[in-house]
């Protein structure tokens, strides 16, 4: 009896020392009332700011994808912001421009810039709506631009109208809602065109000519070629014209409005040669947001954009920026300047920095036109929101 009791002391003295090791490394919940400890990850996010920060791009690893399928599309939000380490950066400020005369009666809606020879052209969505007969586009001359910029001129500018003929236009275009883009190769003039169908949304590219004297702008609408848009959304199809030269001669390229991964799988710019005839398109990285203009390419092949988001463009469905992205008073609209270079393989991002403009506290400018001036900067307008702007961003 003796021995079988020896036996079991010895059997529970070993549990008890077993479970005492398992149980030593094991961290057990604070009784109540106390605090349990706080352990220190190993490596500690920084919170957004309100100072003007620029948040790089996060690209995640094979080892980081996650296989877990969402039952429900994703609810679109604000821009993502990146955690990674913040560098300061200065957004530009904006030198608007004043302006006076019929270009700012009514509702002009600026859709887009263009330079004819030491001339800003300005266009309005719906030329329409000023002068007699098919309307007008309006006119500035650089050299009092440039002086006002310098400040040797006070303003306000006053754009000097352009009558524009265009017989036939809302004919050939149904469901015609307006002009997004214009660019001249000398006195022949492109432009984009919007529409809407039964069947949704469908852009055109169309051509024309300017009498040199700028005091008239013909527009063929018999030229008309449609651009398929390349996602189901409403209001938006080819925005911009990029005109660009290499060694095979000159081409257009048009930008479809949105490009972003969520909307676009396989974004391409659409070229035409200066005939109008279809040239085989050039694959674009995906950018996020809106592409509302472009400038002509450089001699290098770069052209700069504006690449713009308002919140509530939900349809957008942003997602992961590639670019640089800015964080400025925690303010989640995007107001910023893209440069991109363009090849015979395809367009792509230049590496130059993006331009990100100083923001309005409570509302965001919809930039819709673009231009160099010369190496200053660059001269942008927007449409009617918050109301029409034309301003001077200095290149940083």
């Amino acid at each position: 009896m003796n021995r079988q009791k020896n036996r079991r002391i010895a059997w529970v003295l070993c549990c008890a020392l077993f479970f005492a090791s398992v149980t030593a490394g094991c961290t057990w919940p604070a009784p109540v009332g106390q605090v349990a400890p706080f352990v220190l990850p190993a490596t500690v996010t920084p919170s957004p700011t309100h100072t003007a920060t620029v948040m790089a791009t996060v690209t995640p690893t094979a080892t980081a994808v996650s296989t877990f399928t969402p039952t429900a599309t994703p609810k679109p939000t604000a821009p993502p912001e990146s955690t990674s380490t913040a560098t300061p950066i200065t957004p530009q400020p904006i030198l608007e421009i004043p302006l006076a005369g019929p270009a700012t009666f009514g509702r002009p809606e600026f859709s887009g810039l263009a330079w004819y020879g030491d001339y800003l052209v300005l266009l309005p969505q719906y030329p329409g709506r000023f002068a007699t007969g098919d309307g007008a586009l309006f006119v500035l001359d650089r050299a009092e631009i440039e002086a006002f910029v310098e400040g040797a001129l006070p303003g306000p500018l006053t754009p000097r109208p352009l009558p524009v003929d265009a017989p036939g236009l809302r004919a050939q275009f149904p469901g015609y809602e307006g002009f997004e883009s214009i660019v001249f190769d000398g006195e022949r003039v492109y432009l984009t065109v919007e529409s809407w169908t039964a069947r949704g949304m469908l852009g055109w590219i169309v051509a024309g000519r300017v009498e040199p004297d700028l005091n008239l702008l013909h527009i063929d609408v018999t030229s008309a070629v449609a651009i398929a848009p390349q996602a189901d959304l409403g209001n938006m199809t080819d925005e911009a014209i990029v005109l660009w030269d290499d060694e095979k001669g000159t081409s257009l390229l048009t930008i479809y409005e949105a490009n972003g991964l969520l909307v676009n799988p396989q974004p391409v710019t659409h070229r035409f040669a200066t005939d109008l005839s279809p040239l085989a398109s050039l694959p674009l990285p995906h950018v996020e947001y809106r592409i509302t203009d472009a400038t002509p390419a450089d001699e290098k092949g770069n052209f700069w954009a504006i690449n713009y988001f308002y919140p509530g463009d939900v349809k957008l469905k942003p997602s992961s920026d590639a670019l640089p992205r800015l964080v400025l008073n925690n303010l989640p609209h995007v107001e910023r300047l893209v440069e991109f270079q363009v090849t015979d393989k395809g367009i792509r991002f230049s590496g130059a920095p993006p331009v990100y403009l100083q923001l309005l506290e409570t509302d965001a400018r919809n930039w819709e036109g673009i231009v160099r001036l010369d190496e200053r900067g660059f001269l942008l307008v927007t449409d009617t929101h918050p109301r029409t702007i034309l301003a001077f961003v200095a290149k940083p």
